[in-house]
């Protein structure tokens, strides 16, 4: 049975739907759907009880980078050293407009200036 620290760098692959979390015991913010993979081991945190919550760097639409945790579970999980299909489904996060403010043609126009930036920049 590996240790939490024997976890560390690698990926999960999950046996059942795993509720996803904003810090350990925190507010439920998404799932990752069975058969799915957590993305790479970054931390674990363990609390009162036994407790043990897996941490992961991610990145969810509307939210800041960050991290995220899942409880650790008998039977919940299976240890990979590649990472599979990694999706978190949000159970509460909207989706965001990446420019809110722009309309009409301002959108077409900061899209068509960021174009331009990258193809001057990688152009080199």
């Amino acid at each position: 049975m590996p240790t939490a620290a024997d976890v560390l760098g690698r990926y999960l692959i999950t046996l059942e739907d795993v509720p996803v979390y904003n810090y350990p015991n925190g507010t439920r913010i998404g799932t990752i759907n069975k058969g799915n993979s957590t993305a790479e081991v970054y931390s674990y945190v363990t609390r009162p009880g036994g407790q043990v919550w897996f941490m992961f760097d991610y990145t969810i639409p509307g939210q800041t980078p960050g991290a995220y945790y899942v409880l650790d579970q008998p039977g919940r999980f299976k240890l990979s050293s590649i990472p599979g299909n990694v999706a978190v489904t949000s159970a509460t996060l909207p989706s965001v407009d990446v420019f809110p403010d722009a309309t009409g043609i301002k959108k077409y126009v900061t899209w068509g200036a960021l174009t331009l930036a990258a193809l001057l920049i990688f152009r080199k």
